[in-house]
This record gives C-alpha cells, structure tokens and sequence, in this order.
C-alpha cells in the first residue's frame, strides 16, 4: 500500500452525453495573487466555505435564440443548496463577451477552479458550437470569476483555439476538467476540441496574469492522435473523433495528477482511454486500452493510494443494460481490467434490462465518509414504477476490494423522502455528481432529471451519511424555482463537477 498520497488529487470525474471571436482574448487584466494563497473548494465562488451548483442549460432559449444556452448557478450552504440565492449567466449577460446565438450550446460544459488565485472559485463556461472567425462551431470557452458576492460576469474572459489550430468544426470547449497537472499546488485545466484531434492544458501558475496554453503532438505529428490504435498513421490521421472526454486524478501515486482523456472515433476501434504524464514542461502517453468509454471517473475505489479509471458503458457490448469497467491504478500504469460491473452482478439492486443505459453518467465521492471513494451511475432510460425510462441513479460502494455490488443503492424520485415522483421519460440519472454541499464530510449525491415536465428538467439532491446516501432532508429543484421553466433550459443536462 502507498501512503502520503494528497487525497485531494485522487478523485476526479466527468460525463460525456451526446456529441464571434477568436484567438485569446482579455475584456480586462487578470488580478494578482494576494498573498498568502488559501486552498480554495472548486465551485465556492463566493468563498464562504459552501461549493455551488453550476447547471450548464446548453440547449436554453436566450432572447429568442433557440439553444444559445446559458448556466444557471444555486448556492451552498450549512444547509445544503438555498435557492433563494441563485443567477442566471449566458452571452447577454453584462460584461460575458459575445452574444447570445443561436445553436452556440453556452453551458455544454463547466468545470472551476480558482484561476485567478483571489480566495474564490470561478467559473469555465465551453461553448463548443460557437462560431468564431475561424468558421462556423469553432468553439470557445468563457471564465466567470468568483467574487465575495458571488460569480459576476464583469471582467468576464474569452478562450478560442489559438490562431493557427482553430477551425471550423473542431468544438472547442466541448468538455473541460480541472486539477492539478504539474504537482506545483495550482490547479490547472483541461480543454477538448474533438473535431481537432487536440486536447489543449492550461496551466495556473500562482503569480502570473496570462493565461498559458500548450499544444501537444505525439511524435510530431500536426495533429493528436491517440496512441496504441491499429492501423498506419496516415489512417489515424484520418479518424474523426466526435468526443474527447478528460478526467484527471492521481493514477500512479506520484503526488500528483494525472490526465485519463477517454475518446470516441467514427472508425475502429471507436472508443478508448489514454493516460497521460505531466512534468512542468512535458507530457508522456504512460498507456492505453480500447474499450468502450461514455462517460469517466477516476478516483482511488479500494483506498490502496492509487486512484482507479472507471469507464462507463451504457451500450450492450460488455453487459445488458450497459456496464462499467474498472481499471486499477498503480504505479506503472498498466491499466489492468479490475472488474466490470453491471445490474446483474451481485448486490447491486434490480436485474439488467436491455437499454437502460447503465454507466451513461459517473461521479465519484465519498458517500459514506470511510476513506474509500464510491461511485455514482447513472441509469436514465430505467424504468422505475412501471414509468419507461423515468431513470435512476446506483450508488456502488468502495471497499478494500474496490467497488463492488455490496451494500449498492438504486435511487430515483421513488426513493423514500425524496420530493417528487417518478415519470415516464424524466431520464433521472442523465447526469449524476457528488459534492459535499453542507461541508460535513460525507459527499452529497446530485442527480440531473433533464426531462422532468417537458424540457424543463430538475435535480435532485440526496444527502451522504455514514449508512449511504438518504432521502431523509433531500430536495428536488425545478426550472421554475430557479426561474428558467419555458426556456428548455433541462435543468440537470449538465452539472458541474470535480475533475
């Protein structure tokens, strides 16, 4: 067993569902660091100690702009989400640059960091589908900076592919992760343009005022292609990825994070991991395995030191109903097939139906406060309470042994204490993220209902105790609480999330 590994670097998950500027530009100077730093929670963008909610509403109406897209943001506290603090950001908003377009999809992806190194967590907005002077669904990405009143779009930054690499089509922004690369105790992050075949880092030192972006090409070659795929290189060249998912966590025990980037491709083989090495100046491909990749969570299962890839499969290739598969971490990297679990394995509540789409979402979080991860997966098209594809969320549990089938919980809106009900096509579980709301130690598990009444959507929030997540005190939030219902914001298509 490794000890001394920071457990701040061990967790990390992200979700992949579905498939006017340019260049990099500053609407104003980024602030210094004041001195001396503080270790600032991801998501905390009024400092108060409590970590925010961050929807991302891509497919909303702004303005009469169909699918503009816009976030919506909900407040912590030691009593968990308060709705009566909440905004609204999208490309209208004051001081956002841009404008609210149609099809931009502002809010595909979130992710936070305190990038400016001010005692507050801001916010990374991809908009993968905007278009730039670099053609049509070039992408951008949009930071808003956490304050003491909370987020504030004044100042607010724009991020487009750099000059020379942007095109159209590459969806810059399409999915983002943030954690700590180089070992140096900032966070940095992760940007995916899949149309590109590139994946871009960003590095946060603490007291510069740039933004520093660093391309990556293995062996040369123009453009990233990922390693270990058959074929020549000119047909790897050729592949078209239509997504590029990051999640970061430390896989190898070395201090420090690093960089698990699953991929979709239009050619065989379609889908796979690679993981990657950071040094403040290098990155090395340490190895990769093809298998079937919808969504990722890395974080340390069976709490031996190394945090372990979960990859979610919500096709029927390894499992009816979907299935997701381990991949222990170690030292080396060998990225070894721990085990794959699905509804049917042992423990784990109800039996696999075809076409549930178990493992289409992942997050990972210590429910239960035991000093070993668990595992939230999604199951949107589940029935529950005879309604098709109301959905459900199955929290697996980590153990010496890692996650296994013991002790596992299904809960939905039919869940004891949980307000609401469940309903045919809700798709609960569509997305699914743990974040310890109330700051007591023990993860709290959100899961997204992006059909709830319509288009309109909802999440759900269920709290972690020492016995698992509960019902007991847990809230349902709709669009018209937070004041978005009829503008197709579903509310819990997006959430944000650690890693």
């Amino acid at each position: 067993m490794r000890t001394g590994v920071t457990r701040a670097l061990a967790v990390s998950a992200i979700t992949a569902i579905g498939a006017g500027l340019a260049g990099v530009a500053h609407a104003s100077p980024l602030p210094r660091a004041a001195a001396p730093l503080k270790v600032v929670r991801p998501y905390d963008f009024n400092g108060d100690g409590y970590p925010d909610l961050a929807l991302g509403n891509p497919y909303g109406t702004v303005s009469g702009h169909a699918g503009a897209g816009f976030v919506t943001i909900v407040y912590g506290s030691s009593s968990g989400l308060n709705t009566g603090k909440k905004q609204v950001f999208s490309q209208n908003s004051s001081g956002v640059p841009g404008a609210a377009e149609a099809g931009d999809h502002f809010g595909y992806s979130v992710t936070s960091l305190d990038f400016d190194h001010d005692g507050y967590a801001d916010l990374l907005v991809g908009a993968p589908d905007e278009d730039t002077s670099a053609g049509a669904n070039a992408g951008s990405e949009t930071i808003l900076w956490g304050s003491k009143s909370g987020l504030t779009g004044s100042g607010s930054d724009a991020i487009s592919e750099p000059s020379g690499y942007a095109g159209a089509n590459h969806r810059f922004g399409y999915a983002l992760a943030a954690g700590d690369l180089d070992g140096d105790g900032y966070t940095d992050w992760v940007d995916t343009a899949p149309g590109d075949r590139y994946f871009w880092t960003y590095t946060s030192a603490p007291n510069t005022a740039q933004v520093k972006a660093q391309r990556f090409r293995p062996s040369g070659r123009p453009h990233q292609v990922p390693a270990g795929k058959k074929g020549t290189a000119s047909a790897a060249a050729a592949r078209t990825f239509t997504a590029m998912i990051p999640a970061i966590g430390d896989i190898n025990g070395d201090n420090k994070a690093e960089l698990a980037l699953g991929w979709i491709a239009t050619a065989a083989p379609t889908s796979g991991i690679d993981v990657w090495n950071f040094t403040s100046t290098d990155i090395t491909l340490a190895n990769s395995v093809t298998t079937r990749v919808d969504s990722l969570a890395v974080a340390d299962f069976d709490g031996d030191g190394y945090a372990d890839i979960a990859a979610g499969g919500a096709d029927e290739s390894a499992g009816t109903g979907g299935h997701v598969t381990i991949f222990a971490g170690d030292a080396n990297v060998g990225l070894a097939t721990g085990k794959t679990i699905t509804q049917s394995t042992s423990g784990v509540p109800g039996a696999a139906v075809a076409g549930d789409r178990f493992g289409y979402s992942l997050s990972a979080g210590d429910v239960n406060k035991d000093g070993k991860y668990d595992l939230a997966v999604g199951v949107p098209y589940r029935t529950v309470s005879s309604q098709a594809h109301a959905g459900e969320a199955v929290v697996l549990y980590g153990s010496a042994s890692g996650l296994t089938g013991t002790g596992a919980q299904a809960v939905s809106q039919s869940f004891p204490g949980v307000p609401g009900a469940a309903e045919k096509n809700d798709a609960f579980g569509w997305t699914v993220t743990m974040l310890n709301v109330n700051t007591d130690g023990y993860a709290d598990l959100i899961a997204g209902a992006p059909k709830e009444n319509g288009t309109d959507g909802a999440v759900s929030l269920l709290k972690g105790t020492a016995n698992g997540v509960t019902g007991t005190g847990s809230a349902t939030i709709g669009a018209s609480t937070l004041g978005v219902n009829g503008k197709d914001a579903q509310v819990g298509v997006r959430l944000g999330r650690v890693g």
